[in-house]
Parts: C-alpha cells; structure tokens; sequence
C-alpha cells in the first residue's frame, strides 16, 4: 500500500532565514520540492533522475500558488506533507502542506503544476499508459479543487484535531 500523503520532519536552517530568524518566503518553495523528491522516492518507488535518463522523459514546473500562514523560524522543526491531488494525460497537479511538528497551525501551503515534455524534442509529451496506471494509484483525491478553498479548509481543520 503507498502513502498517499507522506510526511517529512525538516530542521529549519539558519543560513535558510532572515535576520529576524525567519525562513526566507523562496526557501519554502524548495523545503517542499526537496520534500516532495524524498517522498516520491522512498513512497513512490519512482526516481524522476532514472526516469528522465532511461525514458527520455521528465516533468517540468509551470506554475506555483503558495500561501504564507504562520513564519517557520530558525532551528524549529516543521512537517512537510506532499501528495499529488489532481492529474491527467500531460499534467500533474502536486500539493504541499508545511506544519507545526505537531501537527496543531500549518504554515504553508503550495500548488506546483507540471508539464510533462519529452526531454528530446522539448515539447509536450503525454503519459503513456503505464504511467497514467501509476498517476491514478498515486492521486490524493481531495474535496477542495480551488486554491483559496483548500486554503481556507486546512487553516480551519488542523491535522491534529
């Protein structure tokens, strides 16, 4: 059975905030991706840098939607949840939660769309069969499909509750 909502315990780092001992708002973009790369890995058993070498294929950011809730300050340690929640023949919709380490006020909250593209021909590619089996085993399906209502729905319903 995958995890389809893993979870990572991070160390806020001191060279990854601001004199007043803040993370920098564009390092948690890459605590989340760096998170998300672990979880894909170690829950997924999917290797983007395998993939990107023996098939020739690959997924690429199109865009981010985040939101700051609470600031994660330095040497707090924070739990990073990531899932993909949406996807279909040439996109995957990824969404990334930042939280308390208990889980009570979550801090953050990301949307990462990707393109997947064919890394020969740099265009377009969709997912081949195989893939799109391995996507829908994957996918998080969640109630709220707005940005702003996912938000809003997390920030009153903590994970600890």
């Amino acid at each position: 059975m995958q995890l389809l909502h893993p979870e990572s315990r991070v160390r806020v780092r001191f060279k990854d905030c601001d004199p007043l001992g803040h993370l920098y708002n564009t390092r948690f973009l890459e605590y989340m991706l760096e998170a998300r790369e672990d979880h894909v890995i170690d829950h997924y058993d999917l290797n983007l840098e395998e993939y990107a070498s023996q098939k020739g294929l690959a997924w690429v950011v199109v865009g981010h939607q985040i939101s700051y809730f609470k600031e994660a300050k330095r040497n707090e340690f924070v739990r990073i949840r990531s899932a993909m929640i949406y996807y279909d023949q040439k996109t995957v919709l990824n969404e990334y939660q930042m939280w308390d380490d208990g889980l009570k006020e979550i801090k953050s909250l990301m949307w990462t769309r990707f393109l997947h593209i064919d890394l020969n021909t740099k265009k377009v590619s969709p997912h081949g069969e195989e893939m799109m089996h391995k996507l829908s085993e994957i996918n998080m399906k969640i109630d709220q499909l707005d940005f702003e209502e996912r938000a809003k729905y997390l920030r009153l319903f903590p994970l600890s509750k």
